[in-house]
């Protein structure tokens, strides 16, 4: 009996110190956890703590010059007889461009035109004499075919022949596929710029450069205003920026004042004005003080019935001809503002507006400006470019000086406003952000944000967006869109300290950003971008261990964390995206 008893004691006594055990493994790796997160581990696409923490009010430019990445990305630019051949077909066009003379043959309209989609014209540009460019391949990183996929698609080279164009990549790529450093990796190393929304489908490529270099883009990197491959169509996309509406009206790497456009007679007052500031349109307040912008917000763009323009008729709905000031200010604390919204769609005339009492009424837009007698609609007070249709043509002007008015009223308007609505379109992404950001009008981004930054922010490794952009969720502006301004519009009005410091940091980080900019460095940040999104570990380690003698290969910039958070697609996430609206 006594047996017995001492065999059941002891199997109890190993059962609990067994649980025990256990029990003790689970304390210690929550333990471990705990000590990861409070050492600065963090989820791949959130900031450690220790730098969401940092401080940004008056960092100073040296403070700011010190998160610069140290990244260098040696690259080697083909120039082999054919790929040289077809890129010279371009070069008169790529130099109007930026000379700010409009090639001929190319869209010359103001709508869904392609003055935003020149990245590769300042691509080769900026490449061509960079520091970063070696002759050696085999001290390269990257590799730049010097193409123009979207002046070939607008037939806008030397020529003007699709045919040969087609006969010419086709040897070109026969050129590429042929190198040694091409087959190392199967060319996810080499990349093109063209961000044409044309380039989401095969068919944009072969129809720019033939059927050839369509199937060879299937393996290379492209630079995109999205980061998607959902199609299989190209190898990787690297995020990059649109080109501004300016690229169509001043030459490159200009500075820009709205006044000028008045001075070169591409406006007159009366179409970017209010009444009673035709005056002082030459030397307006605003030249010196950004807060005495005339506008406060501004949309400009289409707004019919398609799916991916809900946003922006919410916008004419609910935003037009609202009285903030008089809602959330105590008298005379803030200026009243006029607004900008304007449609540039022409099929669609009625939009639904709120009047007065706030109910549901469906009206015709008139002809902008809006006259005396149309600036008070159902009870509500509207400016002379508030709730109205494109632009009439008040004088005689051919297609040309018609596109340049366009595009200068355009420019104007913005660079008199404070925000600049950036609603998303047929899919997440607006190329109004750039605009915005040449014109010092701050952004509001209206997008299903989470989206918006895993496709279509460019260089967030290298750039804090969210501390000079605002973001406004579609889920939100969809239950209310005034309401999800309001925090917005009082720190407009009451936080200038806040606002300051936003612009002051757009400033800063604007000549990574805007292609045209005084001395801008973005084809640099693509180059960089591409080896976060694109580049995997094993081709960057064989690059390292080929040009140089490290031996921690993690400790090289090719490795760094980013200072800022980066929620960038990486070349595995860019599959399976439903970004259309």
């Amino acid at each position: 009996m006594s047996t017995w008893r001492f065999r059941t004691f002891r199997r109890l006594w190993l059962t609990l110190s067994l649980l025990l055990c256990v029990l003790s493994l689970f304390v210690f790796i929550g333990f471990l956890r705990r000590g990861a997160d409070m050492t600065g581990s963090a989820p791949r696409n959130l900031l450690p703590v220790r730098r969401e923490q940092m401080s940004w009010t008056n960092l100073s430019p040296a403070t700011l010059r010190g998160l610069e990445s140290r990244l260098e990305v040696p690259f080697y630019i083909y120039d082999t007889p054919s790929v040289s051949e077809l890129y010279n077909l371009c070069q008169s066009a790529a130099r109007s461009i930026l000379e700010g003379e409009w090639p001929p043959y190319l869209p010359k309209g103001m709508g869904d035109v392609n003055k935003k989609n020149y990245d590769e014209v300042y691509w080769l540009d900026q490449l061509a004499n960079d520091s970063w460019r070696v002759a050696d391949p085999d001290k390269a990183l990257v590799f730049v075919i010097p193409v123009y996929p979207v002046l070939s698609l607008e037939r806008a080279c030397e020529g003007r022949s699709r045919k040969k164009t087609h006969k010419l990549a086709a040897e070109a790529v026969k050129e590429i596929v042929g190198m040694p450093y091409f087959r190392r990796n199967g060319g996810l190393d080499h990349i093109v710029m063209g961000i044409d929304w044309r380039f989401r489908y095969a068919g944009g490529i072969r129809d720019a450069l033939g059927y050839e270099f369509a199937t060879l883009a299937k393996n290379i990197t492209w630079g995109r205003k999205l980061a998607e491959r959902d199609l299989g169509h190209i190898g990787c996309a690297v995020t990059a920026p649109f080109t501004s509406s300016l690229t169509f009206l001043q030459k490159a790497y200009q500075p820009f004042e709205k006044e000028t456009l008045l001075e070169r007679q591409l406006i007159e007052p009366e179409d970017v004005f209010e009444d009673d500031k035709l005056s002082t349109s030459l030397n307006p307040p605003s030249k010196y003080d950004w807060f005495a912008r005339d506008y406060l917000m501004f949309f400009q763009g289409q707004a019919s019935l398609r799916r991916g323009y809900l946003y922006r008729r919410l916008g004419f709905k609910h935003l037009t001809g609202w009285d903030f000031v008089a809602e959330f200010c105590a008298e005379g604390e803030c200026p009243r503002s006029s607004n900008v919204f304007v449609s540039s769609s022409t099929t669609h005339k009625h939009l639904l507006f709120l009047d007065v009492s706030g109910k549901e009424v469906k009206q015709a837009l008139p002809d902008c400006p809006r006259k005396h007698e149309e600036r008070e609609v159902s009870g509500v007070s509207l400016g002379k470019f508030e709730r109205c249709r494109g632009l009439k043509r008040a004088r005689s002007i051919n297609e040309k000086n018609l596109a340049l008015l366009r595009a200068a009223t355009f420019l104007h308007r913005l660079a008199n406003s404070k925000l600049n609505l950036c609603f998303r379109g047929d899919d997440v992404t607006s190329s109004r952000y750039v605009d915005g950001i040449r014109t010092r009008t701050l952004n509001v981004l209206i997008t299903e944000a989470k989206d918006m930054f895993k496709y279509a922010i460019p260089f967030q490794c290298e750039i804090p967006w969210q501390k000079f952009t605002y973001v406004v969720d579609g889920s939100e502006y969809k239950q209310d869109p005034r309401k999800a301004l309001v925090p917005i519009l009082k720190e407009i009005y009451t936080d200038h300290a806040a606002v300051k410091e936003k612009l002051r940091l757009m400033d800063y980080y604007s000549r990574k950003i805007l292609w045209d900019a005084p001395n801008s460095t973005t084809a640099r940040s693509v180059l960089r971008a591409m080896t976060r999104q694109c580049l995997t570990t094993e081709i960057k380690a064989d690059f390292l261990r080929r040009t140089s003698q490290i031996t921690d290969i993690h400790s090289h910039p090719l490795f760094a964390k980013c200072p800022f958070s980066d929620r960038s697609a990486r070349r595995e996430n860019q599959t399976n995206t439903r970004l259309e609206g």
